[in-house]
């Protein structure tokens, strides 16, 4: 299939070895996967690291299409100067790790535009991305925001209006936009779409869950995909957690892989 898969899948519950899930996702007739490993702590991969994982993914057949980047509750894109320079060493290093896998663009969180002193926050993501742009451009890696959080809209208009779309766009993420309510001020940003993570919920807790799971409406998605243009593959943000599904690895990606087919024909017959 021409679409991929979060290499962080199982990560949560079974844990396996790297080569082992790749294998597994090959096996299910994914092509291509967005590196979703190391998203929520400050592992640095260094050079033996990045060159492992290549091999890995290349030996399972696989293709990266991008990386999640980095952060902690304190190493943030808007933390003061101590942690932000923190942030930057981690986001600096996930673009070039995402360079070496062939990749296009690395996701990242913004700052939460609910949360107190939203202006001194915001002054400081910008200074965060203006320090990474020299690396991104050199590299040719772009950067993709996440859609996380209740009005993300506005955080997302603000650095779509200051920066070129070689450099910053949007990862679009279902299931958050299915919690927030925010799908359609969402919509509006079609022209920036550079990375996806789908997933379904019920609108309530973020489940991380196939397709046809809970209520996003994926006729409506997926017609917004093919009118912004998006040329990359699909990619699905599914998640095994032991309190949704039973089964073992297998049964899980039998039932994610079943899902999948089922919107992408909703895709492709858009």
């Amino acid at each position: 299939m021409r679409v991929s898969i979060t290499s962080d899948m199982f990560n949560y519950s079974f844990r396996p070895r790297m080569d082992r899930k790749l294998v597994l996702f090959a096996d299910h007739g994914f092509e291509y996967l967005h590196w979703c490993d190391d998203w929520s702590n400050d592992t640095l991969y260094h050079e033996e690291d990045m060159k492992h994982y290549r091999r890995l993914v290349d030996d399972a057949g696989l293709r990266c299409l991008d990386v999640h980047g980095t952060a902690t509750d304190s190493i943030s894109i808007d933390a003061d100067d101590s942690a932000r320079k923190a942030y930057v060493k981690l986001l600096e290093n996930r673009v070039e790790f995402c360079s070496v896998m062939d990749g296009d663009s690395v996701v990242i969180h913004p700052p939460r535009y609910e949360a107190p002193l939203l202006d001194k926050r915001l002054e400081r993501s910008i200074q965060t991305l203006d320090a990474i742009r020299p690396l991104c451009e050199d590299l040719g890696v772009m950067i993709a925001v996440e859609n996380c959080a209740q009005s993300d809209e506005r955080i997302l208009g603000t650095y779509f209006s200051k920066y070129p779309p070689e450099f910053v766009g949007f990862c679009f993420d279902s299931g958050h936009a299915n919690i927030n309510g925010n799908m359609d001020d969402l919509f509006e940003f079609g022209d920036r779409l550079k990375a996806l993570h789908l997933h379904d919920n019920k609108g309530k807790s973020d489940d991380h869950q196939p397709p046809f799971f809970g209520s996003v409406d994926w006729g409506r998605v997926m017609g917004w995909i093919n009118e912004s243009g998006y040329g990359k593959p699909l990619n699905f943000e599914v998640t095994h957690y032991k309190r949704l599904f039973k089964g073992s690895m297998v049964d899980f990606l039998d039932q994610a892989t079943w899902s999948i087919k089922r919107v992408l024909e909703l895709f492709y017959s858009g």
